[in-house]
């Protein structure tokens, strides 16, 4: 007898592996709805203080003498649901690029003590797809940065995922709004911290990271790294509001430290597209026209190899046939993937599309949709 498919559910908090101060500082400036959840960051987080200690004592000062400069990283920018994970399992193919993998992510502040026996333990815990969309996952794919970011210093965007209520760490880390020249700084030189250790870990090929909080700080990346090259994907409005409010729902809910409604998700989705890439099309002419490239979603759907092709050429990145055969495997094992389904949009959320995210089907030629007879309106 076949065993039924179970859902997939995130048991632990992404904070249970926090520094202590990171800690201590979220929750005085935070009320928490969710008791249980914090005693058991609590719990996680004092256990492991010891093999924390260790690896900051151990292995800081070598991580502070990294050098991130001489090769710029490549950083993949896009809202959530846009297609930058598999922009970023592609590029993680190539073997120029270095990458934090989920292992080091969920473990970062232990990673480098327990490289080999965390990861074994860790390994069966793994879910074998992501909750919101079942792409596969495994200890060494590749992750976004931006949550051991936010164990490492409370200067992380993705503290609003915990503390939904407090959008002052989106507005303040990825916007940059309300925040001293001195906060800036702190903020850069976490950030900087961060990425050496993930150079440190990864050895000294060039730094591939994705990672959608990153989208709204073009600015500020390219002011540390002004020869990085940057690759942006677009994705049809209604489909990542579509795939974002579900993404809120079976993952980035089960991580709220904090009551947060269903409609309150739903507003959260209008801002958070809203000022993540309105200030990225505000700074984006700040990128050298030939370190910025943007691509859409179907483009990549639909003319995969093309597609990678005219990235590597007009990005300059070099060493596509040595990638293209490890790149072709990745991409035969995804061709039967099935993308999720959702029930049709209602009229009032159309409308609400069509007024607030205006400013995105202009910028990337998107059509809308009637929210009452679901024509087209801009033929």
């Amino acid at each position: 007898m076949k065993k039924q498919n179970k859902e997939i559910k995130i048991q632990d908090h992404q904070l249970s592996i926090s520094y202590l101060s990171v800690w201590i500082k979220l929750i005085r400036q935070n009320k928490i709805d969710k008791k249980k959840m914090a005693t058991r960051i609590w719990l996680f987080l004092i256990g492991t203080l010891i093999f924390q200690w260790l690896q900051r004592i151990i292995f800081n000062w070598r991580i502070k003498k990294m050098d991130i400069f001489s090769k710029p990283p490549f950083f993949i920018l896009g809202h959530w649901r846009s297609g930058t994970t598999h922009l970023h399992y592609i590029f993680a193919h190539d073997k120029q690029f270095a990458y934090l993998s989920n292992y080091q992510a969920f473990l970062i502040n232990v990673s480098l003590i327990g490289r080999t026996w965390l990861k074994w333990l860790l390994s069966p815990l793994m879910p074998h797809k992501r909750p919101q969309d079942n792409i596969p996952m495994h200890v060494n794919y590749p992750a976004e940065e931006e949550q051991p970011f936010s164990n490492i210093s409370i200067r992380s965007g993705f503290h609003s995922f915990y503390f939904p209520k407090n959008i002052s760490y989106h507005n303040r880390f990825n916007l940059f709004k309300g925040i001293k020249p001195r906060g800036k700084r702190l903020w850069k030189r976490d950030y900087i911290y961060l990425l050496k250790l993930i150079a440190y870990i990864n050895g000294n090929g060039k730094l591939l990271l994705k990672n959608p909080h990153n989208t709204s700080r073009i600015k500020e990346l390219v002011s540390i790294f002004p020869q990085s090259k940057f690759l942006f994907i677009h994705r049809n409005p209604y489909q990542v509001f579509h795939s974002s409010r579900h993404l809120y729902q079976k993952a980035i809910s089960t991580q709220f430290l904090q009551d947060f409604s269903e409609a309150e998700i739903e507003d959260r989705v209008f801002y958070n597209f809203e000022s993540t890439l309105s200030r990225y099309l505000q700074y984006r002419e700040l990128v050298p026209k030939e370190n910025l490239l943007e691509i859409g979603f179907d483009e990549l759907d639909k003319n995969t190899w093309p597609t990678i092709e005219r990235i590597y050429e007009e990005l300059n990145l070099g060493g596509l046939e040595d990638a293209r055969p490890n790149i072709n495997k990745y991409l035969e094992s995804v061709k039967d993937y099935e993308k999720n389904v959702f029930p049709d949009l209602t009229p009032n959320i159309i409308e609400r599309i069509n007024k607030e995210w205006d400013f995105a089907f202009k910028a990337w030629n998107y059509d809308k949709v009637d929210p009452n007879t679901r024509e087209i309106l801009n033929k």
